[in-house]
């Protein structure tokens, strides 16, 4: 074993015919820009950007922004309510000036 291969874990995937075509068709057009890659590298390319947009991948691009959303959604819950308690309080002192 290449001690580049240590860390790397190997498995077979299989592909239909259709899915391999356009592999190929995805190097020759990275190739002729001047891209050196191989059906491995894009398959690895595909796979941690597929990982990256998980949800449910802790981690992932889309989990942190699942989390995000979420925290936001809180703080903007947070500012109206606090716009709202202002907003009554500003009409309690009105009143207060005016005598209503």
């Amino acid at each position: 074993m290449k001690s580049r291969d240590k860390n790397k874990v190997r498995f077979t995937v299989g592909f239909t015919p259709d899915q391999a075509s356009k592999l190929d068709e995805l190097n020759r057009t990275r190739s002729r820009k001047g891209d050196t890659t191989n059906r491995a590298a894009l398959v690895r390319e595909a796979v941690g950007f597929y990982l990256q947009h998980q949800p449910d991948l802790v981690g992932s691009r889309k989990a942190i922004a699942k989390d995000l959303e979420g925290k936001i959604d809180a703080l903007d819950a947070k500012v109206e309510d606090l716009r709202a308690q202002f907003a009554a309080f500003v009409e309690s002192m009105t009143r207060r000036r005016t005598g209503g």
